[in-house]
């Protein structure tokens, strides 16, 4: 028979779109104290995240995207950080990215939150590196 960790991992990786932790506990067969325990233990260890969509909270399994470091994303990036440097009161410690959530399943959508004490006129700029990154990657 299979262990908790490995029938919470299945029930997760059997869902499209993630489960709530009621829904990990009956898929898995145990109760919702024990999903939550082996739940948090995976989490610590990398093999799954909890997400927040709108009222939902979903468990999904973690599948951690790499962007490749070619020579033209790591240029892009030197450009990001050189307009960084550039833009006096912006700082890479003033202007931290957070990125939320890239829900592949639900949306194409990726969430980035920025600090309060980026200029406005610097979140132009910011969009511009971005677009440039995004259109040298999808040109590979």
């Amino acid at each position: 028979m299979a262990s908790y960790e490995e029938r919470i991992l299945k029930a997760i990786e059997d869902s499209e779109v993630g489960l709530t932790t009621v829904d990990v506990a009956k898929q898995a067969g145990v109760s919702k104290t024990t999903a939550i325990k082996y739940l948090s233990v995976l989490k610590s260890e990398g093999k799954c995240q909890f997400v927040e969509i709108g009222p939902s909270k979903l468990w999904r399994i973690s599948e951690p995207k790499e962007v490749a470091e070619t020579a033209e994303n790591v240029e892009c990036m030197e450009d990001f950080e050189a307009a960084l440097k550039r833009g006096g009161a912006v700082t890479t410690s003033s202007l931290k990215l957070s990125l939320v959530a890239q829900l592949e399943e639900i949306s194409d959508d990726v969430v980035i939150s920025m600090s309060f004490k980026v200029k406005p006129e610097k979140v132009g700029t910011f969009i511009n590196l971005m677009k440039k990154c995004v259109h040298q990657i999808d040109s590979q």
